[in-house]
C-alpha cells in the first residue's frame, strides 16, 4: 500500500472519520512493514491494539463456567422461594416447644414433690448458712476495699491534674 494513501488513512482515523475496514488496512500496513519515523507512534498503537484484541478472546471452558454460575445462582433462588415456608415453620416449632414447656411447669404445679430438709436441726441449718454468708460478706469486703483504695489514687491524680497548668 502506498505511503501517501496510509498517512491519509492515519489522519482521517484522528479525525475519527475511519471507517472499520479501514482500521484494519492500517493494522495490517503496520503489522507487515516498517513505518516511516513520522508513523513510528501510529505503528506502535496499532501493535498494541493487534496484541490486546488477540489476548481477549474466550477461552473454551467460558461456556461451562457461564453455565455453572447461572445454575448457582438458580439455586440459590430456589430457596428464597421457600423462605417463607421456612419461616412459618419455625414459628410452628417454637409455639410447639413453647407449649411442651408451659405444660410441662403447669404439671410440676399441679403435683408439686414435697421438698426435703437436709438438716434435721433448724439452728443448725441457720448457724451453717450464716457462716456461709458471712464468708462471702468478707471476701466481698476485701474487693471492695481494694477499689476504695483506687479511689484514692483516683482523686490524688485528679488534685495534681488540677494543680498543674
Amino acid at each position: 500500500m502506498e505511503l501517501t494513501t496510509i498517512r491519509e488513512l492515519v489522519e482521517k482515523y484522528w479525525n475519527g472519520e475511519t471507517s472499520l475496514e479501514e482500521e484494519a488496512q492500517l493494522q495490517r500496513y503496520f503489522q507487515e512493514e516498517e513505518a516511516p519515523a513520522d508513523l513510528k507512534k501510529e505503528a506502535a498503537l496499532f501493535r498494541y491494539y493487534q496484541a490486546n484484541t488477540q489476548s481477549h478472546t474466550l477461552n473454551e471452558q467460558f461456556d461451562e463456567q457461564l453455565t455453572q454460575r447461572i445454575e448457582r445462582e438458580q439455586t440459590k433462588q430456589r430457596w428464597l422461594t421457600y423462605q417463607p415456608l421456612l419461616r412459618i415453620a419455625a414459628a410452628v416449632v417454637l409455639v410447639i416447644m413453647a407449649a411442651i414447656l408451659f405444660r410441662t411447669e403447669w404439671m410440676d404445679e399441679a403435683n408439686p414433690v414435697a421438698t426435703e430438709d437436709t438438716y434435721e436441726d433448724p439452728r443448725l441449718a441457720y448457724e451453717q448458712t450464716r457462716e456461709a454468708l458471712l464468708l462471702v460478706s468478707s471476701l466481698m469486703n476485701e474487693g471492695t476495699q481494694h477499689i476504695q483504695e483506687l479511689e484514692t489514687f483516683s482523686e490524688a491524680q485528679e488534685t495534681i491534674k488540677t494543680q498543674i497548668p
